[in-house]
């Protein structure tokens, strides 16, 4: 009983900080605290967990309905077993709608596609998330002319896959030396 108060107190004190990120009524997060708790109950997961990434996906100004798609995919991508914790999924998640430009509607479709390749692939999905973070941002800038966001963002995470599986590096070294060639690919004197 001691445990759980101590829960319940956490979750309305979290709830507090989204209100005040938010600049949201109480009313306002009704339907947020409905799917927090209703993504908890139905696949097992922490609701104090779902509301600190919650927290994350308003601090980087999505607004309440934006914020409940990118938590919920968030939660079913805790589901496989190839994603890390869901913090650093978040952060990745993040990551990719900011420098791709994909809307956070689409949260679902770009953990799918990192789910998938993952399955086929020797690969981990918090690997390509670490890629993302580290490299993604340099490669949606060459690649922006000629693809569409998700598209760019699949082909990032199919260079970054196809020199993973072959060399077997750590994903850090890969986005580095990847930032690195798709930097200096952007100079007129490469060109």
């Amino acid at each position: 009983i001691t445990e759980a108060t101590g829960k319940a107190l956490e979750f309305e004190r979290s709830l507090i900080k989204l209100q005040q990120i938010t600049g949201s009524t109480q009313k306002g997060l009704v339907g947020l605290k409905k799917a927090v708790t209703d993504v908890s109950v139905a696949l097992g997961i922490d609701a104090n967990e779902l509301s600190n990434v919650a927290r994350l996906f308003a601090q980087t100004g999505q607004n309440l309905k934006e914020v409940e798609a990118s938590m919920k995919a968030i939660a079913r991508s805790s589901l496989a077993p190839t994603f890390g914790t869901m913090e650093n999924t978040a952060e990745g998640l993040i990551a990719a709608l900011a420098q791709f430009k994909i809307a956070a509607s689409e949260s679902e479709q770009v953990l799918g596609s990192l789910n998938r390749v993952s399955k086929k692939f020797a690969v981990e999905s918090q690997d390509m998330v670490a890629a993302i973070r580290r490299a993604g941002g340099v490669f949606a800038l060459a690649a922006k002319q000629t693809q569409e966001p998700i598209e760019a963002l699949q082909e990032f995470i199919s260079v970054f896959t196809a020199v993973r599986s072959t060399t077997r590096e750590s994903a850090e070294t890969i986005a580095t030396g990847l930032r690195t060639i798709f930097t200096r690919l952007q100079r007129r004197g490469t060109i």
